[in-house]
């Protein structure tokens, strides 16, 4: 389990740094859409007195939309990313609230083990799993202990730290467009709608980003059609809600190892 999940989110956190990665340099991006089209959903309807002002990157070429979004993302002090997809055959959600200084919260679903809710707090972490994941993991005495309760340590402790590899932002951000190297044709496509906000989508290698066109031009939305998987971004620069749990739900992953009480 520990394992796993810890490998799950980390891959599910570099999933939105390839999906921009993919969309690299190059010189033959295809101009597509000017943007002078309104979304359907838009169209007919006047905009809200304090909707956001367009940015203008429907007007720009897949390469120049590609880099604004990039750059939004390796700038960003905060964001909160919701994941659907495999991974290993086995169907996962993610939704995970994560900053630069490594604080995050949030959940790992997957539909045959259960979930586990992470919250992270400096170089503290809890981990919560619901009765199934325990039932399948751990051994019934410790099933009956964690039942309801958090488990807590130390990052440092190795039952705990492989839960926390996706919680570090700045670590994907020094990972975006490391892998461009100016052979990546980008397309861009007619404007389009996420949750409701305007943007224009680009396109390449099998993965297509949706950039905001109001406001920052954030990248809302990323979908890779080899793996089906989806990954919305919201919540850019809010505070990530993590606060820590009260400690008469919580067992000290530490002091149940000392006391040789271990199930893990």
């Amino acid at each position: 389990m520990k394992r796993k999940h810890g490998i799950a989110m980390t891959a599910v956190g570099m999933a939105a740094v390839l999906g921009l990665s993919a969309c690299g340099s190059d010189s033959k991006d295809d101009k597509g859409d000017k943007g002078d089209k309104k979304p359907a959903s838009a169209a007919g309807s006047a905009p809200a007195k304090d909707a956001p002002s367009g940015n203008g990157v429907e007007k720009l070429s897949g390469k120049e939309i590609s880099d604004k979004a990039k750059s939004e993302l390796r700038s960003a002090t905060s964001l909160r990313f919701k994941m659907s997809g495999t991974e290993g055959g086995e169907r996962m959600d993610v939704d995970l609230a994560l900053d630069k200084q490594g604080n995050c919260a949030g959940t790992v679903k997957t539909a045959d083990t259960g979930t586990i809710e992470l919250i992270k707090l400096g170089d503290r972490v809890w981990m919560k799993a619901d009765e199934k994941l325990w039932r399948t993991k751990a051994n019934p005495q410790a099933a009956e202990l964690f039942k309801g309760r958090y488990v807590t340590g130390p990052t440092s402790e190795p039952s705990l730290s492989s839960m926390t590899k996706g919680c570090e932002l700045t670590a994907l951000q020094t990972k975006v467009g490391q892998d461009d190297d100016g052979s990546v044709t980008i397309t861009k496509g007619a404007p389009t709608t996420v949750d409701g906000q305007q943007a224009v989508p680009i396109s390449a290698k099998g993965t297509t980003i949706s950039v905001a066109t109001t406001g920052r031009p954030y990248p809302l939305r990323i979908e890779d059609s080899k793996d089906k998987s989806a990954v919305t971004l919201t919540d850019w620069n809010k505070p990530v809600p993590a606060k820590a749990p009260p400690a008469d739900q919580t067992i000290d992953i530490t002091k149940l190892k000392q006391s040789k009480q271990q199930g893990l």
